[in-house]
């Protein structure tokens, strides 16, 4: 696909690479310079990236959603 930049460095991202990647006209890319290439990537929220970090954590520990809620259940009791 080629596309055309404009006046002030903006270019137009085809509809396409948009609807399967989810973006919209708020996201946020983070560009990058790869060699002589120009690198866009989505960039993921901060929610997103601590949430990944957080699911991997407890996987590698073997805590379970379910886990999780039961003791959530627990906290609220015993603070009532």
């Amino acid at each position: 696909m080629v596309t055309r930049m404009r006046e002030k460095g903006q270019i137009t991202i085809p509809a396409g690479i948009r609807e399967v990647l989810h973006l919209s006209k708020d996201s946020v890319l983070s560009v990058s310079k790869v060699g002589d290439a120009i690198l866009l990537t989505p960039k993921r929220s901060s929610f997103e990236s601590v949430s990944e970090k957080f699911r991997k954590a407890a996987k590698a520990k073997g805590i379970s959603l379910e886990d999780l809620l039961k003791d959530l259940k627990k906290i609220r009791r015993s603070n009532s």
